[in-house]
């Protein structure tokens, strides 16, 4: 029998339809446990069960979200979300390995889905709230009513595209903590020799000055200074022209970005400066 995962419904729009919780429970066992590869996804009213069968009795019907089963978090005040103990017995049952993204991702979701708890969060009231994921599910249910496979596929896009940049992040953080560290006049700097451009936001929001990274394959290199931190990279910029004038540089009109090299114009040309004179430039300022 095809495996079914089963969450609850939007009967009335009155919001217990399929939510920042159930989905990514869904997205979880779908992605991770190649038996629920391509199995259905049906809807029943909040807090019942599929063909009103005792939940968790049918190894081939899982309930998530719903049902008061092992994947349904309503019946306790741990905590913890459907997602979430989805996430811990994938875990247990070895289809999910260690990954710190994922992990993490997880305990946003669990945050996200204990909403009287966002009150936490820094200025909890603010607009930029309303990009993400969650909020944007809200506006999806708004437009497409009760077409829950509509958004539960558009919600499922956007789970992958966030999986994706949480790798990038771990990873970017990792190779900031092996770079090479050093000073400027305004804090401490870091230089990675990376292809992962995320090491640049990586850097800056883990409180370095100053972050440049040289691209391994295309040799071109990026300067990022922080506004907390009052950098002006003129000087470094006027010194790299000076120290490498066939190279193509541009310094953007904050004086925080300085580079060479960029995806929006390919006619630049990346410099023959390796990381070690790059760092003697910002150290001088």
């Amino acid at each position: 029998m095809a495996k079914i995962i089963v969450t609850h419904s939007s009967p009335d729009f009155d919001g217990i339809s399929p939510d920042f919780d159930g989905i990514p429970a869904i997205w979880l066992l779908k992605k991770f446990h190649p038996d629920f590869k391509n199995a259905r996804v049906e809807f029943v009213p909040a807090g019942t069960t599929y063909n009103n069968e005792p939940v968790d009795s049918n190894p081939d019907i899982v309930h998530v979200d719903t049902g008061m089963g092992r994947f349904d978090h309503h019946q306790s005040d741990d905590f913890t979300c459907g997602a979430q103990l989805v996430y811990e017995w994938l875990l247990k049952e070895g289809y999910i390995k260690d990954d710190e993204a994922l992990e993490r991702m997880i305990k946003v979701i669990t945050e996200l889905d204990h909403a009287y708890d966002a009150y936490r969060w820094p200025e909890p009231s603010s607009d930029r709230w309303e990009f993400n994921l969650h909020s944007v599910l809200t506006g999806w249910k708004m437009m497409y009513g009760r077409e829950d496979d509509k958004y539960i596929d558009l919600t499922i896009q956007g789970l992958e595209a966030v999986y994706l940049l949480m790798k990038q992040k771990v990873k970017a953080e990792e190779e900031v903590e092996k770079g090479e560290k050093f000073k400027t006049r305004w804090g401490e700097g870091v230089a990675i020799y990376t292809a992962n451009d995320s090491v640049l936001d990586a850097a800056i929001k883990g409180g370095y000055a100053v972050v440049v990274r040289k691209d391994p394959g295309k040799g071109y290199i990026r300067v990022t200074g922080s506004n907390a931190h009052d950098v002006d990279l003129t000087k470094a910029y006027e010194d790299l022209k000076k120290a490498d004038g066939e190279a193509t540089w541009f310094l953007h009109a904050s004086k925080k970005l300085l580079r060479n090299g960029s995806t929006r114009n390919p006619t630049m040309k990346p410099t023959k400066l390796e990381l070690a004179e790059v760092i003697k430039i910002l150290e001088k300022g």
